[in-house]
This record gives C-alpha cells, structure tokens and sequence, in this order.
C-alpha cells in the first residue's frame, strides 16, 4: 500500500534527478562556452555531431553529449540560454511536436536561431520509416510564426504563446541512389523553384505529385 510518507519520498527523487539532469547538462554547457564562446545545441545528433556542438539523442551513441527523451521537453536546459539549436531529420520523428517546439522558443536566447532539416512530405522515401511521425511541407512552421516572410497562403495561428521569424526555407531537390537524376534535381530543380517565393508555392501547390522533393531547410528565429 502506498503511503502518504512513501510519496513524498517518490516526489523527492524525482526532485532530486530532475535537479541533477540540469545541473548535468549546465556543466557541459559551461565548458562549451568557455571553449567555443557559445552555446550551439544539436537536437537527434545521432553519431554525427560536430566537436563545436552539445550533441543531444535518446541514444548514447558517440558524439552524443547528453541523453535526453525529447518527447518530454528540455527541462535540462535553462530559460534563454541556448544561441542556437540544430536538427537534422529529428523532427518528423517526435510526436509531442508542438511542445518541443515551445520548449526551444523558451531555451533559444532572443534572436537566437533553429536551423531545421527535415524531409518534404513528397519524398517517396519518407514513407518507408515507420518511425516517422509527422510530414513537413513550406508552410509547416508558419503555424508558430509572426506572419513575416510569408508566402503566398495565409495560414492560423493555433498556439500565440512563442512565434518564431521565418528568415529562410528551401526545398531541396535530390536522388541519393541515381547520380544522374541527383545532378539534375540539385543543379536544375532547386535553383529553379528556390528562385522566387512564387515558384516555391507554386511547386508545392501543382508539381508535388509527378516531381517529389527530398528535404527542406528552414532557419528560424526566437521573437522575444
């Protein structure tokens, strides 16, 4: 039988390894900052993560600094104290997306920056993964933005408590497994589309079901 006294003790653990996963995560942080002067945040590392970067993954894999469950948000790391987060084809596997994305806007400094990789909803490949939970197209992150730097559709505004600026997106255009068609689609396809934000809605809206698109990049800016 549970106990009143028996979860107060459960609390306090709780209390306790909370506590000890920030203070974890402040130490490596300081040392990256005495180092590298800021503090850069690689979100899903894996084992690819770059020396100047604090490579964070479920996984403890090499290259990985810190060993998170992102599902449950960053309460490792402290309000504005992040310069920059970076992810590359993390996102489409988290299913708690809205919260995640809040939790970077609270950790990000102002002005502080999130450059996004993620794969484009066209990408034949996507569907293979099992473990994808979400697709991406253009107008994805413009549901938590400040409505500057639109393209052409205007879109609602859910969640009004952070907004990102929108200072970039691309779609990128590739075949990994045909070097012909990559040359193609890197050289013709995305410098086309990429040229005007028209070209870019226009694709998306007209040429998605005959020509897919790989990725997108987008970088994003903390509005405080």
């Amino acid at each position: 039988m549970l106990t009143l006294k028996g979860l107060q003790n459960s609390w306090v653990k709780i209390i306790i390894r909370n506590n000890k996963k920030m203070e974890n995560f402040q130490v490596i942080s300081d040392a990256y900052h005495k180092k590298y002067g800021k503090i850069i945040v690689d979100l899903g590392c894996g084992s690819g993560n770059k020396p100047e970067t604090i490579g964070i993954d479920v996984l403890q894999l090499s290259g990985v600094d810190y060993v998170a469950n992102m599902e449950e948000g960053l309460s490792f790391i402290q309000d504005n104290s992040v310069d920059e987060y970076i992810t590359a084809h993390f996102l489409e596997h988290v299913a708690n997306f809205e919260h995640l994305m809040a939790e970077l806007f609270r950790t990000l400094k102002p002005g502080g920056t999130i450059k996004i990789i993620v794969p484009h909803f066209s990408n034949p490949y996507y569907y293979s993964d099992y473990t994808h939970k979400r697709f991406f197209g253009l107008y994805t992150f413009d549901y938590f933005s400040d409505g500057k730097n639109s393209l052409r559709r205007k879109t609602p505004k859910y969640n009004t408590s952070f907004q990102f600026s929108i200072v970039s997106r691309k779609l990128v255009f590739k075949s990994p497994n045909f070097q012909f068609l990559n040359l193609i689609k890197k050289h013709f396809w995305t410098r086309l589309f990429n040229s005007t934000k028209f070209l870019q809605s226009l694709y998306e809206e007209s040429f998605t079901s005959f020509l897919s698109c790989y990725e997108l990049i987008f970088i994003l800016e903390a509005k405080k």
